[in-house]
């Protein structure tokens, strides 16, 4: 699929998120979701639908790349904040290090872009947010909440993104002892990000699944189950 550009996914915003599970396993990028990448010079990571146990989950194959598969809605997290989703990773590369900026890989992200007032953007991130808008022709959302797995970050860990405050990390999964198998969570976004920005959120924009290995230069793959947000 074609890549999607920011005014596309505005226009496709939805109610909910689309459920990986209710595609066929045929290798095609599933209905609703988009291929996206804010740099060009940034190799392709591939998504595919695939069955695992009966059931189709994307597949992400990251080689020396970073782009995204991004989702565009229109939710309220005060009302629906409960966000849950499953991620199964074989492997880690010990190297990657979200807190390191020449080492920023992670099998696995989920990207929440969230709405809000740009006029309280700072000088620095105000000047940021131009300049990726004239190098990419894309605009970043108001901030960006990213749930990783690290293999060394404690659970719980909070990481700024060193060139933009509007851009922040939150480990969700630290180590091996989950490698292998499906790990499942369930999180309170608005929470989360009360916690994580310091304030309260504004209407979720787009949610995004991201694998990446462009620092390292490597191979990464993982499996994504459905990702879902309620109000229960």
């Amino acid at each position: 699929a074609d890549e999607a550009s920011t005014a596309s996914l505005r226009d496709a915003r939805a109610p909910q998120i689309a459920a990986f599970s209710d595609a066929a396993p045929n290798g095609r990028v599933p209905g609703g979701w988009y291929p996206f990448m804010m740099r060009r010079d940034k190799g392709r990571t591939r998504y595919l639908t695939v069955e695992d146990a009966g059931r189709t989950v994307l597949q992400a194959q990251a080689q020396s790349s970073s782009t995204a598969l991004i989702c565009p809605v229109d939710i309220d997290p005060n009302i629906a904040p409960w966000l849950e989703w499953t991620w199964k990773v074989d492997a880690l590369q010990t190297r990657a290090d979200v807190a390191d900026d020449y080492r920023d890989d992670s099998p696995t992200r989920l990207v929440i872009a969230i709405d809000g007032d740009e006029r309280r953007l700072n000088f620095h991130d105000h000047v940021f947010f131009e300049q990726v808008e004239f190098l990419t022709g894309k605009r970043l959302p108001y901030a960006t909440l990213m749930y990783v797995w690290d293999p060394l970050l404690p659970v719980g860990s909070v990481v700024h993104y060193p060139r933009s405050s509007r851009i922040r990390y939150l480990v969700v999964e630290s180590g091996s002892a989950r490698l292998g198998g499906w790990a499942r969570y369930r999180r309170h976004l608005a929470d989360d990000y009360r916690h994580v920005f310091g304030e309260d959120p504004g209407r979720v924009l787009s949610v995004a699944v991201l694998t990446d290995s462009d620092d390292l230069k490597v191979t990464t793959e993982a499996l994504y189950g459905d990702v879902s947000l309620s109000a229960r």
